[in-house]
């Protein structure tokens, strides 16, 4: 199948390419890796709400492996969750923990698999300086915090919580410093990744095919 033209949006074109064995299996190490952090103790819980490390990992695979594949990743620890296996924070399973308390931030992390790795392609396309690359990488991640917040905020008031909006807001204020934390390590983290395997990075659009 050939690629959309270069002309086509970032999420678009990527699409069009189809998952190849290497995507594949890109996809099944972060659903894992994300798994294992998961399961990682949480540092401390606000009311049913746990800080975990598994953040790292959501606004990794998108800076990684870009918009479908990163979205990809995050929709199959979901549906591996959700079918039943223990790897939800403190080993939960089932559709329950998609509806529960926490059930925003976990649609939020395939949203920002999905915008963080379009954002990710459109700017490393471009090829940025080695002195420019993390700084980009970092303020993506940032943004990734911010749409698996607002997520997680909308949930809090329209789930079982019931939260008014100030409420919702003061919950989720509480993890943000450290999720902002977070983003500045997996930003970093991508920025070796990129370094030390260039060819994962976004073809240039002069590149494509």
């Amino acid at each position: 199948m050939t690629a959309t033209p270069a002309k086509a949006g970032t999420v678009v074109e990527e699409a069009s390419k189809g998952f190849q064995a290497s995507d594949l299996a890109l996809i099944a190490v972060f659903a894992a890796l994300m798994a294992v952090f998961a399961l990682i103790p949480p540092i401390f819980t606000v009311g049913a709400i746990p800080f975990s490390l598994a953040m790292i990992i959501v606004l990794l695979a998108p800076l990684v492996l870009g918009s479908i594949r990163g979205g990809a990743s995050m929709a199959l620890y979901i549906l591996v969750g959700v079918a039943g296996l223990p790897v939800f924070a403190g080993g939960a399973s089932g559709p329950a923990k998609l509806i529960g308390p926490s059930g925003g931030y976990l649609v939020g992390y395939i949203a920002c698999g999905l915008i963080c790795g379009a954002i990710m392609t459109a700017l490393v396309r471009r090829r940025p300086g080695r002195r420019v690359l993390p700084v980009l990488l970092c303020l993506i991640a940032v943004v990734g915090v911010g749409v698996v917040h607002v997520f997680g905020v909308a949930w809090f008031m329209v789930g079982p919580l019931h939260l008014t909006l100030g409420k919702a807001i003061a919950t989720t204020a509480v993890f943000l410093p450290w999720d902002i934390l977070k983003a500045v390590l997996a930003g970093l983290l991508a920025t070796a990744v990129f370094l030390a395997y260039p060819r994962l990075m976004p073809r240039p659009r002069n590149s494509a095919k």
